[in-house]
């Protein structure tokens, strides 16, 4: 599978270059989002990514970095697919999950007082995140599974609103980390992960791989996304420092990058 950073940046003030969290694992026929940060949407096609092949989102948690863009990223999958006219989409769904449903509901409500009410030959399915199972496409082989972290508390009524999520294809295996403390590392990380996105919005690159000693094994490939400010200012100098902290797999992803794993 190939693994797309459309936006890397933390909900940091703008920086040149970077926007916000946004990533997709591809296969042949198949696109599924993490996150929807700014501008996501508008990087993938304008890189050449085939929207049309969107079958699933995957939000790790309502902050606006995370799922700001989540609104362009429908529309915009609306409008090629009005602009080609070749039906690609008729009858298709997209699921979309989401911790905190209401989110995605509030968007939903805003595409609906856009052009044409935002009716489509496609379904969109909404679905509340849980531990575990929650995703499977047999025919690209994918399946995914949700794990819940601590960045955010727990809701009134008891829900986790921030999750992690481990996508396998095959025998490849890939761990977004969301939003985390370094705590977290230890449940969310399988016996075997071919590629670990880990976020440095909330954490120096040093700590990171200081809390991956322990689990040093059990990652092949560590990439730094959602970067605070200390990153995107001199992207290089970062770059050396996980050289030095974890080895030489170890990559500091910028939009638009592209990792077959």
């Amino acid at each position: 599978m190939i693994i797309h950073t459309f936006g890397t940046s933390a909900g940091t003030q703008p920086f040149p270059g970077f926007h916000h969290t946004s990533l997709a694992v591809e296969t042949e026929n198949g696109l599924y989002f993490v996150d929807a940060g700014e501008c996501g949407a508008y990087t993938a096609h304008i890189s050449g990514t085939d929207l049309l092949k969107t079958r699933a989102v995957f939000i790790t948690h309502p902050h606006m970095d995370h799922i700001g863009g989540l609104g362009n990223l429908l529309w915009y999958i609306r409008k090629v697919d009005t602009v080609e006219k070749k039906g690609r989409m008729d009858k298709k769904n997209i699921d979309i999950f989401s911790p905190v449903r209401e989110s995605v509901d509030g968007f939903f409500q805003v595409l609906k007082n856009t052009e044409g009410n935002f009716v489509c030959p496609y379904t969109h399915t909404v679905h509340s995140v849980t531990d575990g199972y929650i995703y499977s496409d047999r025919g690209e082989n994918i399946s995914v599974y949700a794990v819940h972290n601590s960045h955010l508390d727990k809701t009134p009524d008891g829900r986790y609103p921030s999750f992690s999520y481990i996508f396998r294809e095959n025998k490849k295996t890939v761990v977004f980390s969301g939003d985390i403390r370094l705590s977290d590392i230890k449940t969310v990380l399988p016996e075997k992960t071919d590629a670990f996105f880990v976020e440095t919005g909330h954490h120096q690159i040093e700590d990171i791989c200081d809390a991956l000693k322990e689990y040093k094994k059990q990652v092949n490939m560590l990439f730094f996304i959602h970067h605070g400010g200390y990153i995107m200012k001199d992207p290089e100098a970062a770059l050396i420092r996980a050289k030095n902290a974890f080895g030489e797999n170890a990559v500091i992803c910028r939009d638009g990058d592209s990792f077959e794993i």
